[in-house]
């Protein structure tokens, strides 16, 4: 397996450019969708408070401090971020200034990046913005897989499927982003099962991607034990592809640090970014990821925000109040004995949508476990085939 593309560090700003969406993915968490965009006059505010504040997601004395100290990026979503190609620009135009002006560390120390569900650049002033911004502009379009699958779940308001919307303009998308680098981020659900195997292969040779990120829904997926049972059967069809492409293929699914689980390591960690990523929606508000934002809140009460606009980051504690939301001090005990704990994902910001407090989701167990099985599967097939070592003597992962 090839490696994964690289990412860039630093402190992560997003901003909510819409509530709207030209799609109805049906596993989307955004569960309240509606018309509405982001004020620019908000956006400029949000802007100022990040280059003035020194300390905006209220990180120096603690693990988190370090970010502060990498560059910036910029992450537009929505619904769908392409939507209001204009209000982006007029956002980084914004930004390019303020921040030269400014002389500020993050001038010329920055990237922006959006995920797209690439049914929007027929609109010629979305390839313009790309083509403006190219050499700062990350864009990855979602891709679900084979279009059995994908136009089951990824579809326009009237339900029709939007795989032949995507390869119009795939071309082009591959051209701007180079076809080498280019990554998808594919979602899974149960719907997803049957056709895994295949959606990894006609990703690859049919979209012409060497980089695929796939991983299951959060959400609970009900899922049987004959769902199970096809699922290990799929991964088992899956890493034999991989392996065969292993010269110009990767998928996060069975990468070593994402695939493989082992042990509990460090229980004072979390999983992901969250409390360290505010996140600007369109009601002004500001939350310590865009996973609380209010349209993905399944009930709109809930309003765990870290400040706002006129009033600027006057709850910035609550970033470190989700910080703290580690491993020992939320996961159930069968997570704290796991045998593969530490690559098992979970999403607070999720979580805490549905139910309005901190816990660690569980629906993912048996899925991760048959994950993991069938990365260390791939690994020790890849060792005798590659003549490497991916495992000591004690049987753990070196990395």
């Amino acid at each position: 397996m090839i490696p994964a593309t690289k990412t860039y560090d630093g402190l992560s700003i997003t901003f909510q450019v819409t509530e709207d969406c030209n799609l109805r993915c049906k596993y989307c968490y955004e569960v309240d969708k509606k018309p509405g965009n982001l004020p620019f006059e908000y956006a400029q505010k949000f802007v100022d408070i990040i280059l003035t504040d020194e300390d905006p997601i209220n990180a120096k004395g603690t693990d988190s401090e370090w970010i502060l100290k990498q560059g910036l990026i910029i992450d537009f979503i929505g619904g769908d971020a392409l939507m209001v190609p204009e209000l982006l620009n007029e956002i980084l135009e914004y930004y390019r200034y303020k921040s030269v002006s400014m002389s500020h560390k993050w001038a010329y120390r920055w990237r922006a990046s959006i995920s797209t569900n690439g049914t929007l650049f027929e609109n010629p002033k979305v390839r313009d913005f790309m083509l403006k911004y190219k050499d700062n502009l990350s864009v990855g379009v979602s891709v679900d897989g084979c279009p059995e699958i994908h136009d089951k779940n990824r579809i326009h308001k009237n339900g029709r499927g939007t795989m032949k919307d995507i390869q119009k303009w795939w071309d082009w998308y591959l051209e701007w982003h180079g076809a080498d680098t280019a990554v998808t981020k594919a979602t899974c659900n149960k719907d997803t099962i049957p056709y895994l195997a295949k959606s990894i292969k006609f990703l690859h040779e049919e979209m012409r991607l060497k980089h695929i990120n796939i991983n299951f829904v959060f959400e609970d997926m009900r899922l049987a034990e004959a769902d199970l049972k096809e699922l290990d059967a799929e991964m088992e069809k899956s890493i034999a592809y991989i392996l065969e492409h292993r010269n110009d293929l990767h998928v996060s699914m069975f990468d070593k640090g994402f695939g493989i689980g082992e042990p509990l390591k460090d229980p004072d960690r979390g999983w992901c970014g969250s409390g360290s990523m505010p996140c600007l929606s369109i009601n002004g508000k500001i939350y310590p990821c865009f996973r609380f934002s209010p349209n993905t809140m399944h009930n709109r009460k809930l309003d765990f925000y870290v400040g706002d606009v006129w009033n600027g980051l006057d709850h910035k504690e609550r970033f470190e109040i989700v910080r703290q939301q580690t491993r020992a001090k939320i996961s159930p005990q069968k997570c704290l004995e796991c045998n593969i704990e530490s690559s098992c994902a979970w999403c607070i910001g999720g979580a805490f949508a549905e139910k309005g407090e901190f816990y660690r989701q569980t629906n993912i167990c048996e899925v991760k476990k048959l994950q993991s099985k069938w990365s260390r599967r791939y690994w020790e097939e890849y060792d005798k085939l590659e003549g490497t070592k991916s495992f000591d003597d004690a049987g753990k992962v070196i990395s």
